[in-house]
């Protein structure tokens, strides 16, 4: 069904809605006086507002009443938010009820309005402040703002005056959880009746003791709950997580089956039965399940490269050809192919092959190109890698990407003055692309101009105080001078608010610790930049200088054994460490 323009639906309601409430008046006062709809322009979304309000339009509560209701339902069906708060604090000054500030609360968080929400659920407390439900859709506004602490202050301070509101204590307990007090959620959930075996209860407990660490008694819930409901989607889906978890791969497949046979439209229980069944070294089955599982591109795409990362090439390619043939993006295919062919052969050339398929006006040719040229740079053909990346650049120069790209295969030739040149073209075009700005700072940053790609960052910042990159780039570079410290805390720290799981920066962090001498600090933080796949050799050079700061030598001939042999560009400095720390027990920091 074609999607109706956005404008014409709404303002089709409108005049709809209008006219209908034209008739209500007559009805409840007679005298009603229709207002004017001009269908000479389109309406701007004030002036749809403006419309939508009938206080001046000389008709009963009773028919504004039913207006706003009506209006609501237009409006949901439309998904037109601003209507949708239009409707609803209408309603709200008519009828200022519990039921409708319940109701209000509810719509708005449902629509993605937590704000909004919040000072419906707020402004309703005020009037009803004993109500459990509005406390629960307040903390739960907070909570969809980032603010749990206030979600749980406010619901402890509820459960003290109201003990036994189960519900609080069930949204306290989630809370508990989410926050990482598993001890307090865990206490909490002794306070719910153990009488209550109803099915959502049993579930609640399962999961909350699953999440607390106690899995075995979680799984006899689980159990309990499968034997009295038997179709019970997720009950067999956690018992599967939990046989996987416990690395019981047949036991696992079976409950994700039966989960399954329930609901055939997940996706994500039919990825795990048939990654499970690789794992088990069983991928003829795993290919089964999946032409038994709908047959969705997303599904197909991801678990060829499942079946590739098994070496079960053949079939990964049949799922990409499946893939294609329901509706995947041909060029998105292309992609796919190259990475299994590359697993496959392990020849750069094959891998290459897919990639010409892909279409240049496809928002993906970017991505195919610079593959192919890093294929191409794998090969040893530089040559080849600068022609693919150039001739994208100056068929597509308004895509600043491929200049990047250019200038980066330029700099692997060890040709940085003509990458420079290039860049700083580029910024000729493009004065004010930050990204080509970020660029050239990294260039220069690479040619040894230290100190000029520092002041092209600090312009960055300047202007944008947000740029995730140039922070981090200032605040590593203030760690490794050992200067202005507590600066590049905040550098780093304000880069990671805005990209928190980037594990560069998060090693970055780690480094400043160290520097300031927080060695747990840094301890902590350099772990999990590892944990979030931070593989570069520098960080294992990190990794180890801390540790060895904290006295665990172990961890930190570890560190400086994963660097040397991840190639770090001082690996000979690191080989000396390694061996003085292996020969004396001790080493320099």
């Amino acid at each position: 069904m074609p999607t109706p323009h956005p404008r014409k639906t709404v303002r089709t309601g409108i005049c709809r809605l209008l006219l209908l409430s034209m008739l209500l008046s007559a009805c409840f006062t007679g005298c009603a006086k229709s207002p004017q709809v001009s269908e000479a322009a389109e309406p701007t979304p004030e002036e749809i507002i403006r419309q939508a309000d009938p206080s001046s339009w000389d008709i009963s509560p009773e028919a504004q009443h039913l207006y706003y209701y009506l209006l609501l339902s237009d409006a949901l069906r439309e998904n037109n938010q601003d209507l949708i708060i239009v409707a609803l604090q209408g309603l709200l000054k008519l009828e200022p009820s519990l039921v409708i500030y319940r109701d209000s609360a509810t719509m708005l968080l449902a629509q993605g309005k937590a704000e909004a929400a919040a000072q419906v659920a707020a402004e309703g407390l005020r009037h009803f402040p004993k109500d459990t439900l509005l406390t629960i859709l307040l903390a739960g506004a907070y909570s969809e703002n980032e603010d749990d602490a206030s979600a749980v202050a406010l619901l402890e301070g509820h459960l003290k005056a109201f003990p036994k509101a189960y519900d609080a204590v069930r949204e306290l307990i989630r809370l508990y959880i989410k926050t990482g007090r598993r001890a307090e959620a865990a206490a909490l959930l002794e306070r719910l009746p153990k009488t209550d075996n109803s099915p959502p209860n049993l579930l609640f407990r399962a999961k909350v003791l699953g999440a607390t660490g106690k899995i075995r008694e979680s799984k006899a819930i689980l159990q309990q709950l499968v034997k009295k409901d038997p179709d019970n989607e997720d009950a067999w889906t956690d018992l599967g997580f939990i046989a996987e978890n416990e690395k019981n791969f047949p036991e696992a497949v079976r409950a994700y089956k039966r989960a399954a046979d329930i609901n055939p439209e997940n996706l994500e229980l039919w990825y795990r039965i048939a990654g499970l069944q690789l794992d088990m070294q069983q991928p003829d089955e795993a290919f089964t399940t999946l032409l038994s599982a709908p047959q969705t591109a997303s599904l197909l795409l991801q678990s060829a490269l499942r079946f590739a990362g098994a070496g079960s090439f053949a079939h990964a390619e049949t799922l990409l050809n499946n893939a294609r043939a329901n509706g995947a993006d041909p060029d998105e295919v292309s992609l796919y192919l190259s990475f299994v062919r590359m697993e496959a052969t392990g020849d750069p050339q094959q891998a290459i092959q897919p990639l010409e398929s892909v279409r240049p006006q496809s928002p993906l040719y970017f991505n195919a190109v610079q593959r192919k040229v890093h294929l191409l740079l794998q090969a040893d053909n530089a040559e080849a890698a600068y022609k693919a990346a150039s001739t994208a650049r100056k068929n597509q120069p308004e895509r600043k990407e491929f200049w990047t790209l250019e200038a980066f295969v330029l700099l692997k030739m060890n040709k940085p003055d003509e990458a420079e040149a290039l860049l700083r073209k580029s910024l000729k075009t493009y004065p004010d692309d930050e990204e080509l700005r970020f660029s050239l700072g990294g260039l220069l940053d690479e040619s040894g101009k230290k100190e000029e790609a520092l002041a092209l960052m600090e312009s960055i910042i300047a202007s944008n105080p947000n740029h995730a990159g140039a922070l981090n780039y200032i605040g590593y570079t203030l760690a490794e001078e050992n200067r202005e410290l507590e600066r590049a805390f905040r550098l780093i720290t304000a880069a990671l608010k805005q990209q928190p799981d980037a594990d560069y920066i998060v090693d970055s962090l780690a480094w400043v610790q160290y520097r300031m001498g927080k060695y747990e600090d840094a301890w902590k933080s350099i772990r999990r930049c590892i944990e979030l796949g931070g593989e570069d050799p520098t960080i294992w050079e990190h990794y180890a200088d801390i540790a060895l700061a904290l006295g665990k030598k172990d961890e930190a001939i570890k560190g400086y054994m994963e660097a040397i042999q991840r190639k770090a560009k001082n690996s000979d400095a690191l080989l000396r460490k390694l061996e003085a720390l292996q020969k004396n027990g001790g080493g320099t920091r």
